[in-house]
């Protein structure tokens, strides 16, 4: 580990509809906390968090990720290009009680690809799991849209139990290694 505190520093991107949760799950990922008020993100917000995860040689190494909260409502769509500039990786967040927020999912990636001209590893997270009698996405779903568009990765997540959140960033922080 360096001086620094930290091994590796990656920027990642929350992306996916508004009111899908992303600003929860960052929150819940920094503070081990819920917050049930909502505030709408107006361009993006930023956060920092090192974490440590072990390399794909068995080495434990600390990963200082610089994740930027993008607002995912379509007026904002005009500035958000340049928010993906450096990024390493990407959280893709739906909403499971929401069916617009699943039909944008392939519009983001497409956005994704535009902005950085090249794929990055994004991980798809079905949030709000924790909404039982209100799921409208199943499972199956999300993970058949995982293999048809050749994702990192799937988790059911949660900002309010947080389940599957600090495993959501692990696993980006580790496959952000692999880009140079």
């Amino acid at each position: 580990m360096s001086s620094s505190g930290f091994d590796y520093m990656r920027k990642v991107v929350m992306i996916g509809a508004g009111g899908s949760g992303k600003t929860a799950l960052v929150n819940r990922f920094l503070t081990h906390k819920f917050s049930e008020e909502y505030i709408v993100t107006i361009g993006s917000q930023f956060a920092v968090k090192t974490v440590a995860v072990e390399t794909t040689n068995g080495r434990s190494v600390n990963v200082k990720l610089l994740v930027w909260d993008l607002a995912g409502q379509q007026r904002f769509d005009f500035i958000r290009g340049s928010y993906y500039r450096g990024s390493k990786g990407a959280l893709l967040v739906y909403d499971t009680t929401r069916k617009s927020t699943w039909l944008e999912l392939p519009k983001w990636i497409k956005e994704t690809e535009d902005a950085l001209g090249e794929r990055i590893p994004i991980i798809l997270l079905a949030n709000k799991v924790d909404l039982v009698d209100h799921r409208v996405i199943t499972r199956e779903m999300g993970e058949e849209f995982t293999r048809e568009f050749n994702l990192t990765d799937y988790l059911e997540t949660s900002a309010l139990s947080g389940q599957n959140v600090e495993k959501a960033f692990h696993i980006l922080a580790k496959s952000s290694l692999a880009m140079s």
